[in-house]
């Protein structure tokens, strides 16, 4: 869990100009949404226009002038950004006001393996927690109300728990609990009044299964809302029966560029006031309803360092339903990518969540990591520039400490991962069958 600071918002009363407003535009005619989300997009390109000299450049390339984007409609006269253009050339996506609006720089290698540093402001980091609040909220959760954060990856050196006061959240790693300690966990739980857990959906649903199988029955969770990549049908569907009640699930972004919110009665929601989201084809036509494309997103309140039609590498079905919850937020039939396999430790023990392990290498282009047997993992990296052995010490290190003596890896470093990208990229793949190759343990 990031770490939460007060100084990292614009002010108190940013965050609650947004939640009054977030709580009556979800009802809001679809006109009345346009238009907000326009206006949030042309103060945005007011600023690009004026601040940052990347898009300031690329536009005066193309013969472009602020005039010529006039309705939400136009923004598809700016070509689709990547993350390789983010990585190449950083500088020029930053305002020339840049610290003014208090950056805080973030790691992440999202679902392609690819190791990315953005930064967050002030202005996004209030849309978010408002946007999330309003999420949580559709699942009776109040702003205050203690709540379990529970991840794959541990987060504090020692100790199986933190209590994170600023929040009330109780922070942990799955990997910490077991048949031998499960009631301790269930009695700090309940000693904090947890109402909500949230987290990684391996982790909540490896939670669930250890209190079901310790005849743990409380306390139970009155919401569940799971984070950071794809939850799985059967995780879903044994949550829902252990714990007895609708799980929530989100699709968003390091780099706070895009959300989708799946709503109590199943539908997944585009916040369109957090971001502008096109689902393109692969000529970056747009997608009919029913179609698969490519998520491609503009954030609309990071200043200090827009990303404009920025490819996410993940993929969605349009729709043009109205879902039954009454909200008119736009929504998409499906979440496509984040399709990673789960991996299986010595212990029997799924593991997901692994894309930390390579994002602090700067050395590494791409990753992926492949499972043929129980118990052992592949990883495969295809080097940048720059690669040496620091960055192949360092990934290993990051699984030393990350798995432990759960798993064994090897690490690989190739020109091209052993399973390229065909429409959908998966980072984890679990083959389970052996496979011999020469490499570096751990």
């Amino acid at each position: 869990m990031v770490q939460f600071n007060l100084s990292d918002f614009n002010s108190i009363h940013r965050v609650l100009h947004w939640r009054r407003l977030l709580w009556r535009s979800q009802y809001f005619p679809r006109a009345e949404q346009d238009a907000l989300q326009w206006s949030l997009l042309s103060t945005l390109l007011d600023h690009c226009f004026a601040e940052v000299p990347g898009y300031r450049e690329c536009w005066r390339r193309l013969g472009l002038c602020r005039e010529d984007f006039r309705s939400a409609a136009d923004i598809v006269r700016f070509p689709v950004i990547s993350k390789k253009d983010v990585r190449t050339d950083p500088q020029s996506f930053r305002s020339n006001r840049f610290a003014s609006y208090r950056p805080k720089p973030m790691r992440t290698t999202g679902t392609t393996g690819s190791p990315l540093e953005v930064y967050w402001d002030s202005g996004s980091n209030a849309m978010e927690l408002a946007a999330q609040w309003r999420h949580y909220s559709w699942f009776g959760y109040r702003l205050g109300t203690p709540f379990l954060d529970i991840r794959f990856h541990k987060h504090r050196p020692s100790g199986r728990w933190a209590w994170n006061w600023k929040c009330r959240g109780l922070e942990t790693c799955i990997r910490l609990w077991d048949d031998s300690n499960a009631e301790e966990l269930a009695r700090e739980l309940k000693r904090r009044g947890v109402r909500l857990w949230r987290g990684h959906p391996t982790a909540v649903y490896e939670l669930c299964r250890l209190f079901e199988r310790r005849g743990i029955t409380q306390p139970k969770p009155s919401c569940i809302i799971t984070v950071g990549h794809l939850l799985l049908d059967y995780e879903r569907d044994f949550m829902q029966k252990w714990a007895g009640v609708t799980v929530g699930d989100s699709y968003g972004l390091t780099e706070h560029t895009a959300l989708i919110c799946r709503c109590p009665a199943g539908s997944y929601h585009i916040a369109p006031e957090y971001g502008l989201i096109e689902i393109l084809r692969e000529d970056d036509s747009t997608a009919a309803p029913g179609e698969e494309g490519r998520i491609v997103s503009t954030g609309l309140h990071n200043m200090a360092f827009p990303l404009i039609r920025y490819d996410t590498g993940d993929r969605a079905v349009a729709s043009a339903e109205v879902c039954s919850c009454g909200r008119t937020l736009p929504v998409v039939r499906e979440l496509a990518g984040r399709n990673d396999d789960r991996l299986i430790d010595r212990n029997g023990r799924r593991i997901a969540s692994l894309h930390r392990m390579f994002k602090y290498s700067d050395g590494v282009r791409c990753s992926q990591i492949v499972q043929n047997e129980a118990g052992v993992i592949e990883a495969y990296v295809v080097p940048a520039d720059g690669f040496s052995d620091r960055d192949g010490s360092r990934i290993i290190a990051e699984f030393k400490r990350e798995l432990g003596d759960d798993m064994k890896v090897r690490l690989h470093v190739v020109q091209e991962l052993p399973f390229p990208p065909e429409g959908k990229f998966k980072f984890a793949v679990n083959r389970m069958k052996t496979a011999g190759t020469t490499s570096l343990q751990i």
